[in-house]
């Protein structure tokens, strides 16, 4: 009984939505002005054909290192962060799904009974009447105007923004973490250059003792070896308070505990990978914040279309169907069936200045979402450029670097050289160690500021590339 007295309605109500109007303006993404170059010239990034659309990528594995890709791929399953973005994309999808079945006609059954009593003088009752139901209702608005068709556009558009915010928010944690990794892997080999010099420290400080007790040297040469001694000495202990607060930040990311991740020592920094940049219009395709960005325009797009149906009038439409009866085993009799037919109009004659503001208040949400997008837009160019630049001067400054440790380590030689055959003091051997550790020591930092600037880098392309 049902279903042939339904089925024509429900098709019927969804081919007369399909062929009302949608108001509201079809979306369409701000313009951002990108240059066709980055500015950078002379180095070595070439365009990749064709680019990626953004992805879960699995980027730190372009260093080649074991223990970043153990730990960047613990942070992408384990990281809370990364797993609350998650969540909130299944409440998105979720509501979108909810949205969608406004699309759909409403089917309800509600059985009931009914008993009525009818008094007369004094009284006393004279008659009682039972009325069983058991109705099936269908109710369906007709979307006119298109307000359940934009609201599933916005639902959609939230949902796939929430989707790109999850790669966002993973990229945005795995570069974190690549960071904090290349900070550790400095300090360990600055500890072992700190190490060494101490080595050479006590050494001194033997040979200078030796001297002292000799009568070959003085004893303000024995002080100043130890004073130099107990400075890096106190150094090396300032180095293992940060390598334990880095390891805490690694666990933190990588979902653990502070105190619970072990993370081997390894003093060689590794030579940075070369990552091709592209070209400025790629980040539009790479980058899932800008998509996610986007995706807020186009869902504060749709809701000005939302707005604007609400100026108008809405059309329901009802039908029922069901049995009713005054014996409960007459309900199933074919003389028991009723049906019923009808529609209402409804328009909103009080309220017109809360439907203007809402309206308004959508365009201005739309506007705001398009100038957040552009905003991104330009923060996302000035990263990658931020990040070119900087690794085409590293890189330069390391070569230079390099150099002037190597320097530092003949001046160091001949220092020592000297001060064997009684030609000088030992303050100038102290001064030669002192400048060597420091060159060695910057040579270590630029290299770790060119890992952290491709690291930076790739988060800028997207993760891709």
């Amino acid at each position: 009984m049902g279903v042939h007295f339904f089925s024509p309605l429900v098709a019927c109500c969804c081919l007369l939505s399909l062929s009302c109007v949608k108001l509201g303006p079809d979306h369409q993404a701000p313009q951002l002005d990108l240059p066709a170059q980055y500015s950078q010239k002379g180095v070595s990034w070439k365009r990749t054909s064709p680019p990626q659309v953004y992805t879960h990528s699995t980027w730190w594995k372009v260093y080649g290192d074991r223990t970043l890709n153990d730990l960047a791929a613990t942070t992408a399953a384990q990281n809370l962060s990364i797993q609350a973005a998650a969540s909130r994309l299944k409440e998105s999808r979720a509501l979108s799904r909810s949205t969608r079945t406004a699309m759909l006609p409403t089917l309800d059954f509600n059985g009931d009974l009914q008993r009525t009593t009818v008094n007369f003088f004094g009284g006393i009752a004279q008659n009682r009447l039972d009325i069983f139901q058991l109705p099936i209702d269908l109710s369906y608005e007709v979307d006119l105007w298109g307000r359940v068709r934009r609201s599933v556009e916005s639902a959609d558009a939230q949902a796939a923004s929430a989707e790109a915010t999850v790669v966002a928010t993973k990229l945005s944690l795995t570069a974190d973490t690549a960071l904090t990794y290349w900070s550790l892997r400095a300090l360990d080999a600055e500890k072992a250059q700190v190490e060494k010099s101490m080595a050479l420290r006590r050494e001194s400080l033997a040979l200078n003792e030796a001297r002292f007790r000799a009568g070959t040297a003085n004893e303000l040469d024995t002080s100043r070896a130890k004073t130099e001694l107990a400075a890096v000495e106190s150094e090396l202990i300032g180095i293992q308070k940060k390598r334990a607060e880095l390891v805490n930040a690694l666990a933190v990311l990588t979902g653990r505990p502070a105190g619970t991740l072990q993370i081997p020592e390894q003093a060689e920094l590794p030579n940075p990978p070369k990552i091709p940049a592209g070209v400025p219009s790629d980040l539009l395709l790479r980058r899932p914040d800008l998509y996610a960005a986007e995706r807020n325009v186009a869902a504060a797009n749709a809701q000005i279309g939302v707005a604007k149906a609400a100026f108008f009038p809405s059309l329901r439409l009802r039908a029922g169907t069901g049995t009713q009866a005054t014996q409960l085993g007459d309900l199933f009799d074919g003389d028991a069936v009723a049906w019923s037919l009808g529609s209402s109009l409804t328009y909103p004659l009080i309220g017109q200045v809360r439907i203007r503001a809402d309206y308004d208040a959508a365009v201005a949400r739309h506007q705001t979402a398009s100038l957040d997008y552009q905003q991104a837009g330009l923060i996302a160019m000035r990263e990658t450029e931020d990040s070119l630049t900087g690794l085409s001067f590293l890189e330069k400054q390391e070569e230079a670097q390099q150099k002037a440790a190597d320097a530092a380590k003949q001046t160091l030689k001949l220092s020592k050289q000297r001060y064997d055959a009684g030609l000088t003091n030992y303050l100038e051997v102290v001064e030669a160690e002192r400048t060597l550790l420091q060159s060695e020591r910057l040579v270590t930092s630029l290299r770790a500021q060119r890992l952290a600037l491709t690291t930076q880098l790739i988060k800028a392309l997207g993760g891709a590339w």
